[in-house]
């Protein structure tokens, strides 16, 4: 059955070697008892550990049922310990985190038996060996002797064929190693046990042959094995002896036991999670070590992502202030800005750097280049109807509204009533009514209050007032998109949903209000109430104080009081009257050449075809709409803005620009000098303290420029228009029936990218059927829209990002440390399991089995780790929530996503994994021999 021939082995030793064994020569039988005695270095370890698998041959030849174990690999080698060989160490080998049922299942798992069966088996061995109902105890909680029996029980637990014991008593007392050799001599009637001890007397009293070693060699053998007449003896024959080997080979293929051993990770997993386990305040603190690195890169990404959704909500919100916009003159913002960057590119100094000399950018010869890539910030469309019904035949889920503007100045043909100053009635400035009733146009109630403004204390502040009165607007979309967002607040018995074109409606701000400015340019302030509240602001003036009124100031309205106010609306016709005979106007250049036409600021009863518009409803943004499409002010409806177009296009005015090829009026100088204008005059008067006061204006709208002039302190506020350009263009007057602006509101921030291809495929080529009509690409112009939002919301995640990763790449760091952390950590388990290594090779586990126990413990870790990390981000997430919440009303500023937080969990795995990989891969290495004589 064993054999072995000339067996030598050499060890290493410094530069020479030392012959442990030299040529040993014995055969054993299959079941019989032999004791190994010689004095302590004669070799009967070696020659164990060699027999066992454990140890190889430096020479000879050992043969296992005449089979040479010559070309035996690693994996062969780790088989035959765990199916043939069972181990009985001096210092028992159990694994101490274990329970001794779990000792002894080990060989079994190895082997792959399912757990029921394992733990059948453990539990009959154990029994056998005296430890009924012991099952669960730990070595710690057992006796010397038996833990020996533990030991025994898991190396017979595989049914080996051979049981090799190592000094079994030499740890126990004399009563005990009677019980253990007496198990011992049972087992011996089985099968082959080949006991190494000192004990000379032991080996008398039970073993069946005697072998004694001296120097490495055998010196005797009491009943040595290998007579040609010998039963157990197979035929010497070479032809039989080689078909005997061949159909040992096939019967060792075919035997069940002889399965390759192999330890599942689950076992390993199970067998490192017992070990942490058994060390779990140590364990707690390295989890806690390795998660800090995935705290810091999961609270990045938390505060990151939190930010960015609230940045992505509030992109959808402010979708409705801020819509994809089509618009017949607008500023490219994107093209502005690859400009800029373009031209500081071009402007930076080619020249080399010299010491003490300066370089001359050119800037000019980039002008004459390519200045005229700046015109393109400048998108100039022609907006047609027909463009009109392409946009609106958009699939529909693609956006709530779509609303077409026309560019009408409606605030000029608005008129209500203004609770004015009164002239005196006599000489000494005695006057029976204070106060008089004025029908005044809306834009002129505004000129009128800049101009009084610019005669009081407030002049330094009067040429802004034009900057915060656009207050008349159209509705941006149908009722159910508005209704989505806003409520109406009014009495809802009462109220209406303004649809028809004498219908208005007011909007307040969530906070249920309306501007100073606002109110006054509607006429729901009188004159003293306006200035009193001008003077109230000035609060740095004594003489403005002084006139400050307490019983004049008004901050509160009821909604009867707002919607009791009376709106008419006036023809151009009406308005707008011829300057044939306009006798000139003394200390000025404009006459009736360059003012065409005067404009009527104020009206009376004398003045027929007015419209009549009713305040139907005031609404209010609802909870939580943080960007609604509408700014507070008043609003009318598309039917209004049809009449408007419809009165425009018969309109004197209108027909007296077309007819003069012009597109608007200017109160703009001509660029040949002199007096051609070509204004809309109006005067206005008033009295201020008593005194009569007089003035005109020109209208219109104000040129832009002109606002930022007037903010820069360029602006005149007390009458004079020598710094205010105003236009009236047909579109101001409704003379144009094509839109100025198309505006497309986007479900979500997802769908407005599905908006902006539709309306890009506008100007690709190609046929286009919008309706009936099919439109070729020759016979399209290219338009151009404006995505500002998307525009600045890119910037800003573009922010973000780059914050994002330089935060990770600093926090990272840490992890970089907890990495290198778990190795060592890891290295200090390797050094503190080597026993627990030497007992699984010695059971048939195999080298990856040995580095799958640390790769599993590095798991545990690792997973342990980023749990607890990610537990202490949604903490950290939980608390900053709370803190800002309560600040600033925002709870959701940290959100880590679920799929990040299992990234980082599996991140956290992979980097304790790899740290492992080296301490694992040395596990693996160490010599089994060695790693049992470890302490």
């Amino acid at each position: 059955m064993l054999e072995l021939k000339k067996i030598t082995k050499d060890y290493a030793v410094g530069d020479g070697k030392v012959q442990a064994l030299k040529g040993v020569d014995i055969s054993f039988r299959k079941s019989e008892f032999v004791s190994v005695l010689g004095p302590s270095g004669c070799g009967k370890t070696t020659l164990l550990n060699i027999i066992g698998g454990l140890d190889h041959y430096t020479s000879g030849e050992m043969y296992i049922d005449d089979v040479s174990t010559k070309n035996y690999g690693d994996r062969d080698w780790d088989t035959y310990r765990n199916h043939r060989i069972g181990f009985v160490f001096q210092s028992y080998n159990l694994i101490p985190h274990q329970t001794i049922s779990q000792n002894v299942e080990l060989a079994l798992n190895i082997s792959g038996v399912d757990k029921a069966e394992r733990v059948r088996r453990a539990h009959e061995a154990l029994d056998k060996v005296g430890l009924k109902g012991q099952y669960n105890k730990k070595p710690n909680q057992l006796s010397g002797g038996q833990c020996q029996r533990v030991a025994i029980a898991r190396a017979l637990v595989n049914e080996p064929e051979i049981l090799l014991a190592d000094e079994p008593t030499g740890a126990l007392d004399t009563v005990t190693s009677v019980q253990i050799m007496d198990l011992i001599q049972d087992i011996s009637k089985e099968r082959l046990v080949i006991m190494v001890t000192h004990n000379p007397e032991l080996a008398e009293k039970y073993s069946t042959r005697i072998i004694k070693l001296l120097d490495g060699e055998v010196v005797a053998d009491s009943n040595p094995f290998g007579g040609e007449t010998e039963e157990e003896k197979e035929p010497a024959n070479e032809k039989e002896t080689k078909e005997k080997e061949a159909q040992a080979a096939i019967a060792e293929t075919q035997k069940p036991k002889t399965k390759k051993a192999k330890l599942s990770f689950w076992s390993a997993f199970k067998l490192s999670a017992r070990n942490l386990l058994s060390k779990l305040k140590r364990t707690l603190l390295v989890c806690f070590a390795g998660s800090i690195g995935i705290i810091g890169v999961a609270t990045v990404l938390a505060v990151s992502t939190g930010v960015q959704n609230f940045i992505a909500d509030m992109q959808n919100d402010m979708l409705s202030g801020n819509p994809v916009r089509i618009s017949t003159e607008a500023l490219d913002m994107t093209a502005i800005m690859e400009s800029m960057n373009a031209m500081e590119k071009a402007g930076a100094a080619s020249s080399s750097i010299e010491n003490g000399k300066i370089n001359v950018e050119q800037m000019i010869e980039y002008l004459a280049e390519r200045g005229g890539e700046m015109e393109s910030a400048m998108i100039r469309n022609d907006i047609t109807n027909e463009y009109l019904e392409y946009v609106k035949a958009m699939p529909e889920e693609y956006y709530a509204s779509v609303s077409a503007t026309y560019g009408i100045n409606s605030s000029l043909n608005l008129y209500t009533d203004f609770k004015l100053e009164a002239l005196p009635s006599s000489a000494d400035g005695e006057t029976s009514n204070p106060t008089e009733t004025k029908t005044m146009s809306l834009a002129a109630a505004i000129e009128m209050y800049t101009h009084m403004l610019g005669k009081t204390e407030f002049k330094d502040y009067a040429q802004y007032i034009p900057m915060f009165t656009d207050h008349f607007r159209q509705l941006p979309g149908d009722k159910d998109f508005i209704l989505s967002q806003y409520d109406i607040i009014s009495d809802k018995s009462t109220s209406k949903f303004a649809e028809e074109e004498d219908e208005i409606m007011l909007v307040v701000s969530d906070k249920y209000s309306l501007t100073d400015l606002t109110l006054a340019q509607f006429g729901y302030f009188s004159q003293d109430e306006f200035l009193n509240i001008a003077y109230k602001a000035i609060k740095d003036d004594p003489d403005a104080q002084d006139k400050y009124d307490e019983n004049l100031w008004k901050d509160k309205f009821t909604y009867s009081e707002l919607l009791g106010k009376t709106f008419t609306w006036y023809p151009n016709d009406t308005i707008y009257q011829s300057t044939e005979n306009m006798p000139p106007i003394p200390g000025s250049s404009i006459n009736k050449e360059n003012v065409p036409f005067t404009y009527r600021s104020t009206v009376d009863n004398s003045f027929t075809g007015g419209k009549k518009l009713k305040i139907t409803a005031i609404l209010r943004p609802k909870e939580g709409m943080a960007y609604g499409s509408m700014q507070s002010g008043f609003y009318y409806t598309s039917k209004f803005t049809d009449a408007v177009i419809a009165d425009g296009l018969n309109s004197e005015i209108v027909k007296y620009l077309n007819d003069n090829e012009l597109e608007s009026f200017s109160s703009a100088p001509s660029t040949a000098g002199g007096n051609d204008f070509k204004v809309v005059l109006y005067p206005f008067q008033y009295v201020l303290n008593g005194e009569p006061q007089a003035g005109y204006g020109v209208a219109g709208t104000m040129n832009q420029l002109s606002l930022l002039l007037g903010a820069m302190g360029g602006g005149s506020a007390n009458g004079g228009q020598e710094y205010k350009i105003y236009t009236l263009s047909k579109r101001d007057l409704g003379g144009v029936n094509t839109p100025s602006a198309i505006s497309v509101y986007p479900t979500d921030f997802e769908w407005k990218n599905k908006v902006c291809a539709y309306l890009d495929k506008w100007n690709e080529s190609g046929d286009i059927t919008v309706g009936d009509k099919v439109i070729t690409a020759e016979q399209r112009e290219e338009i151009k829209y404006t995505d500002n939002l998307g525009l600045v919301i890119s910037l800003v995640n573009d922010l973000i990002d780059i914050v994002t990763a330089a935060l990770i790449a600093f926090t990272a760091l840490s992890l970089v440390v907890s990495t290198v952390m778990i190795a060592i950590i890891t290295y200090v388990s390797v050094m503190e399991r080597v026993k627990e290594i030497g007992v699984i090779r010695s059971l048939g586990g195999r080298k990856r089995d040995v580095s799958a126990l640390f790769v599993a413990e590095t798991f545990i870790i690792g997973g342990s780790s980023g749990v607890f990390g990610i537990a202490i981000t949604y903490l950290l997430s939980f608390i900053l929530n709370m803190i800002l919440g309560t600040l600033f009303g925002i709870y959701s500023i940290a959100a880590l996503p679920v799929l990040s937080a299992v990234v980082m969990i599996g991140i956290s795995i992979l980097l304790t994994v790899i740290a492992g990989l080296i301490p694992a891969s040395l596990a693996a290495k160490k010599d089994p021999v060695d790693a049992l004589r470890s302490e």
